[in-house]
């Protein structure tokens, strides 16, 4: 007979944390995002001026 993961109890699997054990700080201090925002900026006003530059 197959089971459905509809039917699961117990408990949670690995990975799987409570409320009390989250960290909220630790998604607030995502630099990498910044980052790669900051790049993305740079080579849009780079790709501005270099077309403006070759017409």
């Amino acid at each position: 007979m197959a089971r459905s993961d509809d039917d699961w109890v117990g408990t949670p699997p690995e990975g799987r944390y409570t409320r009390d054990r989250a960290k909220p700080e630790h998604w607030s201090n995502q630099w990498q995002a910044t980052v790669a925002r900051s790049i993305l900026g740079l080579v849009v006003i780079l790709a501005v001026v270099l077309i403006l530059l070759l017409r």
